[in-house]
């Protein structure tokens, strides 16, 4: 029998749980990313060096390869990839070419929710040259020609429409701020526009789901714990389960998130959708239609008894999803919480590692399933600006509240990030109480 080849588009941390999944099973697994030294290259196979958001590569790559199937985890931008590639070479794909590109594009994205009615913050796609602004001028004073900025109270929160990782992200108070770093967001975008919605002032949530023939079934609600105030605004430092809000808002969320579901026209597949909670109720904030970055993979199977990964790889390939899968989806309820469990995504203030601690000691504490390390000793951590700064993750679960604090607690007691004059820059919990150093 011919062994299967699939493409995995990505080789950082977040696609090594699909590398060795998919070769466990006998699948040979070409990794592709344009960065040489991404730890996921050397446990695949074979690797191609290009770029995930450049489906032309990935499509020479694939005819290279003469693949039975592509697919991504954890990121954002190579779902589209991803479902162009599968199109021109008549593989597999749970999303269309179009779809794929609604849940990739903030522009598509956000217009969208306008037009099923569904619940998501004020907004405008602004083009920074699109015409020249009088900052005194109004909408009112001359509709046809209103600068797009005026239609929005202040502050805003401005945004590439192609990008993840909360990159090129920033909370403006005026129009002329909006302006004067539109071209540090364009930075991190292909296109010639940006996303600037209302801010928001909330608390976010994350829903992790399977759809299965149009029918969304949700894995976790988790609360997805941030840096307060706006300086690292969505650089998330944990998902925490369950959802404070699981109880008030569980069947609100769930509503809403079939209707993004049968809207978009998502017929099968890994869902990833962030809600955000405030003062005038739930608002959609973005959507994504794959494993989650936050290492859902690890966790999920034991709180949900659903293998996401082994299922995310017979979809890539063409396979049915298994009876014991469909039973695992059919049976969970994500309302019913059997032990809690944080993913803990930390920081350092900026400094140069000298010495990390090992992760056979982290792994052996009281209740971690999981952890790694994103840096090693001798990388420059810089300001946290995005979740590129991120050094490492570990995985907590305990069977209650106070178990999970208590052994959250130890862990952060063992690890350490020690610069290179042996102090430990490690940020800890409570995380949100510690005021992080600006670069000088």
């Amino acid at each position: 029998m011919k062994q299967p080849k699939l493409l995995m588009l990505g080789a950082s941390l977040a696609q090594i749980p699909g590398i060795q999944a998919a070769r466990q099973r006998g699948i040979h697994v070409i990794s592709c990313d344009h960065l040489p030294h991404s730890p996921g290259h050397a446990l695949a196979d074979a690797s191609v060096l290009a770029s995930t958001f450049d489906p032309g590569a990935v499509l020479a790559a694939a005819r290279q390869h003469n693949i039975d199937g592509i697919m991504t985890m954890g990121s954002d931008q190579p779902v589209l990839t991803a479902a162009i590639v599968a199109q021109q070479l008549d593989l597999p794909s749970a999303l269309t070419v179009e779809t794929a590109r609604a849940v990739t594009d903030k522009r598509i994205m956000k217009k969208r929710f306008q037009v099923l009615g569904l619940p998501t913050v004020p907004f405008v796609i602004y083009k920074p040259d699109s015409l020249s602004v009088d900052p005194q001028r109004s909408a009112a004073q001359n509709p046809a020609t209103a600068d797009p900025l005026e239609q929005l109270n202040d502050p805003v929160v401005i945004k590439p429409v192609d990008s993840q990782g909360q990159r090129g992200i920033f909370v403006c108070e005026t129009a002329a701020e909006v302006r004067q770093k539109a071209p540090q967001v364009l930075a991190f975008s292909r296109t010639d526009e940006i996303l600037v919605e209302s801010y928001y002032p909330s608390d976010e949530v994350t829903v992790s789901g399977w759809v299965h023939e149009g029918q969304a079934r949700i894995l976790t609600l988790t609360d997805r714990e941030r840096f307060a105030g706006t300086e690292q605004l969505g650089v998330c430092l944990s998902h925490e389960w369950p959802s404070r809000y699981l109880g008030s808002h569980g069947d609100e969320i769930a509503s809403l998130t079939q209707a993004i579901v049968s809207g978009f026209k998502i017929a099968e597949g890994p869902i990833y959708f962030q809600y955000l909670i405030g003062p005038s109720g739930v608002r959609i904030n973005e959507i994504a239609c794959r494993i989650g970055g936050a290492f859902e993979s690890q966790f999920i199977p034991r709180l949900a008894g659903f293998d996401l990964t082994a299922t995310q790889i017979d979809l890539a390939l063409g396979r049915s999803i298994s009876a014991a899968s469909q039973l695992a989806l059919k049976q969970h309820d994500f309302r019913q919480v059997r032990e809690h469990l944080s993913v803990q995504l930390f920081f350092a203030q900026p400094c140069t590692i000298g010495r990390l601690t090992p992760l056979a000691e982290v792994l052996a504490c009281p209740g971690v399933l999981d952890a790694g390390y994103h840096l090693k000793p001798g990388h420059t951590i810089p300001a946290i600006t995005n979740a590129t700064a991120r050094v490492g993750y570990c995985i907590v679960t305990a069977p209650d509240k106070n178990a999970l604090e208590q052994r959250l607690t130890q862990v952060y007691s063992v690890l350490q990030v020690i610069d290179t004059e042996g102090v430990n820059q490690l940020i800890h919990r409570p995380l949100e109480v510690l005021p992080l150093e600006q670069p000088e």
